[in-house]
Formats: C-alpha cells, sequence, structure tokens
C-alpha cells in the first residue's frame, strides 16, 4: 500500500501544489496514507509550525503507562487529545522525539526495562518492582 500511496500522493502534490506540500493538517491528511502523526510532524518539519502532538505507538503506550492521560486511551488520536488538554503547547513539539526513542530503547512494548529506568520512582507501570 505504501508505494501506492506515495504514486498517488506524488502526482495529487504536483496537480494541486505545484511539487510542494500543503501547508494545512487538512489537506495533509487528505493526501493518500497521511494520517494525524505524520500531518503534525510535516507541519512541524515543513512549514516550522506546532499544530498538534505527534502520537505514534510509543507515545500512546508510554502516555498512558506513566498515566498522562485522565483515563486509558484507546487510540493514538485520543492519547493526542488527552495531551493537548494538558501539556503546554511550547513542549508539544519535543514529546514525540523524546518519547519515540525512550520506547524503542528503554519502555518496551513488552518487557519494559523498568529496572534500568530514570523514571521509575514516578512510572506507575513500574510500581511494584
Amino acid at each position: 500500500n505504501k508505494v501506492k500511496y506515495i504514486k498517488q500522493t506524488s502526482a495529487i502534490l504536483q496537480q494541486r501544489y505545484g511539487g510542494d506540500i500543503p501547508a494545512s493538517v487538512a489537506e495533509l491528511v487528505a493526501l493518500p496514507g497521511i494520517g494525524p502523526k505524520m500531518a503534525h510532524l510535516a507541519m512541524a518539519v515543513a512549514w516550522g509550525t506546532v499544530s498538534g502532538i505527534a502520537v505514534d505507538t510509543h507515545v500512546h503506550r508510554i502516555a498512558n503507562r506513566l498515566g498522562w492521560t485522565k483515563k486509558a486511551t484507546k487510540s493514538p488520536e485520543e492519547t493526542q487529545a488527552a495531551l493537548e488538554e494538558w501539556l503546554p503547547r511550547e513542549l508539544w513539539s519535543e514529546i514525540n522525539g523524546l518519547l519515540v526513542g525512550f520506547g524503542q530503547q528503554t519502555c518496551l512494548p513488552v518487557h519494559p526495562r523498568c529496572r534500568a529506568c530514570l523514571n521509575q520512582a514516578l512510572c506507575p507501570a513500574a510500581k511494584g518492582l
């Protein structure tokens, strides 16, 4: 599907945007294969605009483990809304990069490395170790 989306998106970008990318989240998510996470990342990188928190599987998982959502969220979109409610906007651009690396190295989906984690004392998921 990725190849198909890339071909379709390339054609749309040539026809509608003169080979550039759109400058709004709404236009970006209308492109084939582009979801909210990628749209927010594109807005930040291409246009220097923080339009929302880019939530992928790592951000979704870790935000829930740390209790950063009032109640457990079931999707990245729910997690995005929950985080944007309380996290100061000036930190929105940093959260994805910080948590993705942390989720790949320490806070793994299965068998997280809680004993080696510097956040162990404040993480509800690490309680009882």
